[in-house]
């Protein structure tokens, strides 16, 4: 199955006024925004579909960059925080349909090494307005962005952290080394604070990830 991901900018966003409402119903419509992205996808092909380890990312350091906390979590959190982990960071939108089909075993993932000091996942929410090349200064709309990332998670009663990157700045970083980035885009850092490996887009299931995950864990009781 070719991996999905959007590449392309998240649809208007709308006023902040009342809003009552299904979740669940909430949930459908993103997916279903999203599959004029996930047709996109198949015809043109994502360009991060290689190997998780031959993306230029990997091998390289985590840029130094502060993510602000935007759901479940009270501190912001310094990416040199990640040494000494292995932490698996995922960039995500409510607006994107491939994001909203991993989520699930995203958070199985995170169930499964809940009592396990060694390993951390760190979602990062993005209103979907950036992407590699924009100019100019960016901020992302947090307050819809916070108000759109509960309504997903409240459809799993999950309470996972959730983290922004407020002006792209870890994002941007990323991209000096190399402009393949989509959503979502999940990369895997290990003890050392470098990059292990990297997934562009959602291939059908996290299994690989899943497995990286272990190796780099098990790596480390060596």
């Amino acid at each position: 199955m070719p991996r999905l991901y959007s590449r392309f900018t998240a649809p208007p966003r709308r006023s902040m006024g009342p809003r009552r409402g299904n979740v669940g119903l909430f949930v459908l419509l993103c997916v279903l925004a999203g599959l004029a992205v996930i047709l996109l996808a198949l015809l043109f092909g994502p360009g991060g579909s290689g190997p998780a380890t031959s993306h230029p990312w990997v091998g390289q350091p985590v840029p130094m960059a502060q993510l602000q906390p935007l759901l479940n979590a009270d501190a912001a959190v310094d990416t040199d925080q990640f040494a000494g982990k292995v932490t698996l960071v995922n960039f995500w939108g409510p607006w994107c349909g491939p994001c909203l089909m991993e989520l699930p075993e995203l958070l199985q993932i995170r169930e499964r090494y809940s009592d396990n000091p060694d390993f951390e996942l760190i979602p990062i929410s993005s209103d979907g307005r950036w992407m590699p090349g924009q100019p100019g200064l960016f901020e992302e709309e947090t307050e819809q962005l916070k108000h759109d990332s509960q309504l997903v998670l409240a459809q799993y009663n999950s309470a996972m952290p959730v983290y922004v990157d407020m002006n792209a700045d870890l994002r941007r970083e990323l991209i000096k080394t190399s402009p393949q980035f989509g959503y979502p885009t999940n990369f895997l850092v290990g003890r050392d604070g470098m990059i292990k490996a990297v997934w562009v887009g959602y291939g059908g299931d996290l299994t690989p990830i899943s497995k990286a995950i272990r190796a780099e864990l098990e790596a480390g009781q060596e």
